[in-house]
């Protein structure tokens, strides 16, 4: 089959490289697209994914992100008429469902952010099989369009895919001056992203780095003002390029994070992680925090003193976290089991799972 990837979003790289190659070793032709936005065709250069650019991210504004998503489906629909893939797949992209519904491509969809609603709102009616974390009520997808007919939940998280073909390497760490376990990896705010809906103008972290003073730390901010932030922190290490973020993580004491991907990441490695997004938490991070792998607080003092006490038992809660996480369902083996229903049956069997949960609301 001639299978199309629509990857809207850096972490989506990593999400969909697995998968891609899984593809091509069964023999499938893929057809990768992408847009300008986050460095990503860089990220997508150093996975060696060979990639169409179609459109750009419109911006922080409603309207910027209207323009930009209406020109982008208009590209995306001459391509994809012309290049005539026999199935879709996306992680919340808000244009290729769309179209793979217009032209009659079935579709596999992969959605974890049940807050985006908006955007699942332009996703979910449109997705043929819909994949998502078990952490999700599937009524919140259900209120956003999806079929329970073709839902199926997975016993784990996105970022397990972005684990695919990963060797550790000291490489980033020499560049940058560190030493393995001794620094902490720091993550800002997703202040472009729709459903963010706190200050822009200020980070969580600004309070938490002073207390912190005789660590490294490795930050990676999202936009050039909040790069100026935390440019005058003494301990602060800003990487200048794209550079190999997983080593990083898998190398570092610690993982703290305003936003979401490089905390779950983080996580997967095996990586202690504290949480500070200011927002709504996720079902994802809810659980997580449930298993007793994943902590939460916006509060600088109280993550400080979770940050020490974490770095003092690492290699304990290290053992701990990946017992847990090895018992998870890996993303990249449930795409590739459907895409094989679907050619042995040609159309997506029903899931039972789904429709039970349906029945109980």
């Amino acid at each position: 089959m001639k299978i199309w990837v629509d990857i809207v979003n850096a972490p989506h790289a990593h999400f969909f490289k697995g998968i891609i190659r899984e593809l091509e070793k069964r023999g499938h032709e893929v057809l990768v697209t992408t847009r300008e936005f986050d460095g990503l065709t860089g990220i997508l250069d150093m996975l060696g994914i060979d990639y169409y650019v179609v459109g750009k991210h419109g911006g922080a504004t409603l309207e910027g992100k209207l323009l930009a998503s209406s020109e982008r489906m208009y590209l995306l629909s001459r391509l994809i008429i012309e290049e005539k893939p026999d199935m879709a797949l996306y992680k919340h992209s808000a244009e290729a469902p769309r179209v793979a519904f217009g032209l009659q491509i079935p579709s596999i969809g992969f959605v974890d952010n049940e807050t985006a609603i908006g955007q699942n709102k332009l996703i979910l009616p449109y997705t043929k099989r819909l994949l998502f974390p078990k952490a999700i009520d599937a009524y919140e997808l259900l209120k956003c369009g999806a079929d329970p007919n073709g839902m199926r939940p997975i016993n784990g998280f996105s970022e397990l895919a972005h684990l695919y073909g990963f060797i550790p390497s000291k490489k980033p760490l020499k560049e940058l001056g560190l030493h393995s376990h001794s620094y902490i990896v720091m993550r800002t705010e997703p202040i472009k992203a729709n459903y963010f809906n706190g200050d822009a103008e200020k980070s969580v972290l600004e309070n938490i780095i002073p207390l912190l003073p005789d660590i490294p730390i490795v930050l990676f901010p999202r936009t050039e003002s909040q790069k100026k932030r935390f440019e005058h922190f003494e301990n602060v290490i800003i990487p200048e390029h794209v550079t190999d973020s997983l080593s990083l993580l898998y190398y570092a004491k610690l993982m703290i994070g305003a936003g979401g991907t490089m905390n779950r990441e983080a996580l997967a490695l095996g990586t202690p992680t504290i949480s500070t997004y200011p927002g709504k938490l996720l079902a994802v991070t809810k659980w997580l925090i449930g298993l007793g792998i994943k902590f939460h607080s916006t509060d600088p003092l109280e993550v400080s003193e979770k940050a020490w006490e974490l770095m003092r038992k690492n290699g304990t809660f290290r053992k701990h976290i990946r017992s847990i996480i090895g018992s998870m369902e890996n993303p990249i083996d449930i795409f590739l089991k459907e895409i094989e229903l679907y050619e042995e049956y040609g159309t997506f069997p029903v899931q039972e799972i789904a429709a039970e949960s349906v029945d109980k609301k």
